[in-house]
């Protein structure tokens, strides 16, 4: 890690943080291992044996005890290999092995018939490790040669902005071995937020789509610095010719001659690095991998410093957790945004395991094209994603017509059975009558690991998705400021709410929240505020040391914001959130996300949710975002009611008939009934809505999280509304 970047000047105690944690390995792995023999992998915990233990003699007051893995309870793991300390090393081990392997994949585009290929064309690992190479000194010579800056004494950061393709990751990697931080950038951001991290982070150049280059350019005036823009993508189409000085190219060069910035294409800073002489600036442990920006549900996004000791922590997770040993087959299929941290995490995990990765051709409408193109081994999802497919499966077995349908839920319950008694999600029967063909026909017929994070998903969608495709299928829990994932769920294990133990790279306990009425102390499982230590935990805020201070004590625990339960066999449950409650008018407290999470997770016929209330009523309501699969098919069943799941008109004129509001909150409650929700925590009444929070209507923030003040603004109507008619059920007795 440079002392400064940018003047900023990074807290000493950051520096002496990272030394707390020396090289640590699995225990079965030594300096004489061989580096490529992939040890961290995925190990079993035993039924009913405890997968966390705690720490003996580190329980203090306002505190659990420290809770570390349980294969791991003597250490915290920082790599995979005592010679490997940074994610560059890491991916070279990975190339010395599988550099004749399959690495990144695309569809290409036909611009004369205006359609996808129905083949993915890739690029070796041996290949992208010498692209990178000559990319990042390409990229330093340019910079160098138009700003003065050398990368090798003036630290500064690269922008990257474009959609998910090759030459994002090729950029990525080839900015590591010049030792330039990245900043990544991405459409959902929102035009302020983009400026303000631009401004912020001073950067003299970025690489960006052809897309996103006007408007770029259009800011031009407020960004100073910025003197440079590579090309993501080819300017010109090829299948047009343009006469001289009218082409795309042509235009915007001088659009950017007149902005003061040089532009370049991709192919042409490659040759520049390749012809350039100029030799490698490779990182250290704690040089700066990425600030990445997190922007809360309010105030202006924060920079979370990661380091290259962080993320290489970070692939560990993914690797002894999960199953990433899938090499012969298809891969990874790439379709979240390669900004978010989830999405990055997992990539950089594929990267140092050797495993293709195909990326989706850019429309999330389409994706089970690509889906049914790639053949994908493994899928790193969100809820809304993972609920569409179940939702899709559901319409089209368990609950069809006919033979078919009854075929099916046979099938179904008997491996639903099966999969409660022992874990197995497998049937020597059904497997081949019945899940090999749903695998067959959706696309994953090659399908082995499914991820889901970010938010609740419900038990019985990931079920449906296990039973039916026969495939692992594990959640998981972890922040920006963590690099993505410090637990996940143990494959076998299928208990409600569980995001899993924390991973051999980290250590948590509990504090505290007597204003919540959440204590270490509670009965049956500790209660409190996650804190979180380890490797994986992120250097501290860009140019934000009070809120670094804030979030990160002087013994290096992170403050994660979320309330969590650990239970007696040490599995994390995130049940809440710290800052969001309020006081119903009988003076009871209530937190609201815990109640949404409760009933995302119980109902796959919720998308979205959220939960209103003041301290002048005794009840909440609350605004649902439906599943249009899950819903048509309540229709059908409670009012005989046949819709369409796309016929989104006529799904929405159902909304305003009390009587399927009434009926959809009565099996709503229900399905929350193993949460054993208080009677005051129960929605009274619900207004329905598709998609009622987006980013475009400034209610989530661009990693999905409910913007509450925004939310509250945008349907106070409908929250007026609501406690105007009353609730929907009788009142119970509180």
């Amino acid at each position: 890690m440079s002392a400064t970047l940018n003047g900023t000047q990074f807290p000493p105690e950051v520096a002496a943080r990272l030394r707390t944690y020396p090289i640590a390995t699995d225990p079965s792995v030594n300096a004489n291992t061989p580096l490529i023999t992939d040890p961290v992998t995925v190990k079993p915990y035993k039924i009913g044996k405890p997968q966390a233990v705690p720490v003996p003699g580190s329980k203090v007051d306002g505190f659990s005890e420290v809770y570390r893995n349980a294969h791991c309870p003597d250490r915290l793991v920082t790599t995979v290999h005592p010679k490997i300390t940074t994610v560059v090393e890491a991916f070279d081990a990975c190339v010395s092995e599988y550099k004749n392997e399959k690495a990144l994949g695309e569809r290409v585009f036909d611009g004369k018939t205006k359609t996808w290929s129905k083949v993915y064309q890739y690029e070796t690992y041996g290949t992208i490790a010498k692209r990178r190479l000559d990319i990042g000194k390409g990229i330093s010579k340019v910079v160098q040669d138009v700003t003065g800056f050398d990368s090798r004494q003036t630290p500064y950061c690269l922008g990257l902005y474009g959609p998910n393709c090759s030459n994002w990751i090729l950029t990525d990697l080839a900015a590591q071995t010049q030792s330039i931080p990245t900043v990544c950038l991405y459409d959902t951001l929102g035009p302020d937020s983009t400026r303000y991290i631009m401004t912020l982070t001073e950067m003299p150049a970025i690489v960006c789509s052809v897309a996103h280059i006007p408007f770029v350019l259009n800011i031009k005036d407020e960004l100073p610095n910025l003197k440079v823009i590579i090309a993501m993508n080819p300017i010109n189409n090829p299948d047009i010719v343009d006469k001289p000085g009218q082409s795309k190219k042509d235009v915007l060069t001088a659009w950017a001659k007149k902005s003061g910035v040089e532009l370049f294409e991709f192919t042409e800073v490659e040759k520049i690095g390749r012809e350039s002489g100029r030799g490698l600036h490779l990182p250290g442990p704690d040089t700066v991998l990425t600030i990445n920006f997190t922007s809360g549900t309010t105030g202006n996004p924060k920079g979370v410093v990661i380091s290259q000791a962080n993320v290489l922590a970070g692939t560990i997770v993914a690797r002894s957790q999960s199953t990433f040993n899938h090499r012969g087959s298809s891969g990874f299929l790439s379709f979240l945004p390669l900004a978010h941290i989830y999405e990055r995490l997992t990539i950089h995990s594929v990267l140092t395991s050797g495993i293709p990765i195909g990326f989706f051709h850019g429309d999330v409408a389409e994706l089970l094209d690509d889906i049914a193109t790639y053949h994908p081994t493994i899928v790193a999802g969100v809820p809304r994603i993972w609920n569409r497919i179940a939702g899709a499966i559901r319409a089209s077995t368990i609950e069809a017509p006919g033979i078919a349908g009854a075929l099916s839920r046979k099938a179904y319950t008997t491996k639903l059975a099966r999969l409660h008694e022992t874990g197995d999600y497998h049937h020597p029967i059904w497997d081949r009558l019945w899940s090999n063909k749903i695998r067959t026909k959706t696309g994953f017929d090659q399908a082995k690991t499914f991820v889901t994070g970010s938010a609740p998903m419900a038990r019985e969608n990931i079920e449906l998705i296990k039973v039916a495709l026969g495939v692992e299928f594990v959640q998981g829990y972890g922040l920006t400021e963590t690099m993505g994932g410090i637990s996940v769920c143990s494959p076998g294990d299928n208990t409600a709410g569980s995001v899993g133990p924390v991973a051999i790279t980290t250590e948590v306990k509990l504090r505290d929240l007597p204003t919540m009425n959440y204590s270490s102390s509670d009965k049956p499982f500790p209660r409190g505020e996650i804190m979180i230590r380890g490797p994986q935990v992120f250097m501290g805020y860009y140019k934000n040391e009070e809120a670094t201070k804030g979030s990160i004590d002087e013994d290096g625990w992170f403050s994660s914001g979320d309330v969590g339960m650990i239970d007696d066999l040490g599995r994390l449950y995130v049940i809440d959130r710290v800052k969001n409650f309020f006081k119903l008018a009988q003076g009871e407290y209530v937190g609201p996300e815990r109640i949404e999470a409760l009933y995302q997770s119980s109902s796959g016929l919720v998308a979205q949710i959220f939960v209103e209330g003041n301290s002048l009523e005794t009840y909440l309501v609350g605004i649902v975002g439906v599943n249009p699969e899950a819903y048509v098919q309540f229709l059908s069943h409670n009012f005989k009611m046949h819709i369409k799941p796309t016929d989104l008109e006529a799904i929405k004129k159902t909304f305003s008939r009390k009587d399927i509001r009434d009926a959809f909150l009565l099996e709503l409650n229900a399905h929350a009934k193993d949460a054993q929700l208080k009677g005051y925590e129960k929605i009274k009444n619900v207004t329905l809505a598709i998609e009622p929070f987006s980013v475009e209507n400034g209610t989530l923030t661009p990693t999905l999280k409910v913007k509450r003040p925004d939310a509250a603004r945008l349907f106070k109507a409908d929250v007026d509304a609501m406690y105007k008619e009353g609730p929907v059920e009788v009142k119970s007795k509180l």
